[in-house]
C-alpha cells in the first residue's frame, strides 16, 4: 500500500535554470575565456622578445669573438655579412683608456648602465666601422634589424684590450629609446691579449 500511496502524490517541480542564471553562467565563462586569451597572447610576446633578446646576445657574442680573435697588435678589419646581403665592416683598433675607440661609453658613475655602451649617441655620430644595423631573417622570411655597437679601449699598450659590444633590436626611427618596442642592450665585455 505504501508504493500507491507514493504514486497518488502530486509530483514535486524539478528546478531548473532559468534563462538569467544561464546568462549569468555565459558571461562568466566568456570572461574567464578572455583573460585566458590575454594570457596566452602575452605568453606567444614573451616568447617572441626572449627570442630576440637571444639572437641579440648572440650577434654581440659574434662580433667580441671575432675581435678578440684578433692579435693585440693588430688593426685589421674583418668582414661580416648579413642575411641581405649587405657586408659590414668590423673595425678592431683599439684606443686608450678611458673612452676607448669606436662607440661612446657611458663615463657617469651614478648611471646603471655605467662602463656599457651609450645607446643615446646617434648612429652616424659613431666613429666608422664600429656600429651596424644587422639584419637577421628567419625561416618565414621576417627580418629583424638589430643596432650592433662596440668599443674597443688599450688596457695594456700592444698586449691587452677591453672590448664592449651592445647589441639590441632597432627600435623606431632615429634611435628613439623607450616605447612600446624598447628593448634593453645586452652588453658584453671581454679582454683580449695574447
Amino acid at each position: 500500500m505504501k508504493l500507491s500511496q507514493q504514486r497518488r502524490r502530486p509530483p514535486q517541480q524539478q528546478a531548473g535554470m532559468s534563462l538569467i542564471e544561464l546568462m549569468i553562467a555565459m558571461a562568466v565563462l566568456a570572461a574567464g575565456m578572455i583573460a585566458l586569451l590575454a594570457l596566452f597572447m602575452a605568453g606567444t610576446n614573451s616568447n617572441n622578445r626572449n627570442s630576440r633578446d637571444s639572437s641579440a646576445t648572440l650577434l654581440a657574442q659574434k662580433i667580441l669573438e671575432q675581435v678578440s680573435a684578433q692579435n693585440p697588435n693588430s688593426d685589421a678589419t674583418i668582414e661580416i655579412t648579413d642575411c641581405t646581403g649587405q657586408a659590414w665592416t668590423i673595425a678592431t683598433a683599439d684606443g686608450p683608456a678611458p673612452t676607448g675607440f669606436g662607440a661612446n661609453l657611458v663615463t657617469d658613475p651614478a648611471d646603471p648602465a655605467y662602463g656599457g655602451i651609450d645607446q643615446t649617441q646617434k648612429r652616424f655620430t659613431i666613429t666608422p666601422n664600429y656600429s651596424m644595423q644587422y639584419v637577421d631573417c628567419d625561416t618565414n622570411g621576417r627580418q629583424t634589424t638589430y643596432d650592433v655597437r662596440w668599443n674597443v679601449m688599450t688596457v695594456s699598450a700592444n698586449t691587452t684590450k677591453l672590448i664592449t659590444v651592445s647589441a639590441r633590436e632597432s627600435a623606431a626611427p632615429n634611435n628613439q629609446l623607450g616605447g612600446i618596442r624598447f628593448a634593453i642592450p645586452v652588453t658584453l665585455r671581454s679582454i683580449a691579449g695574447p
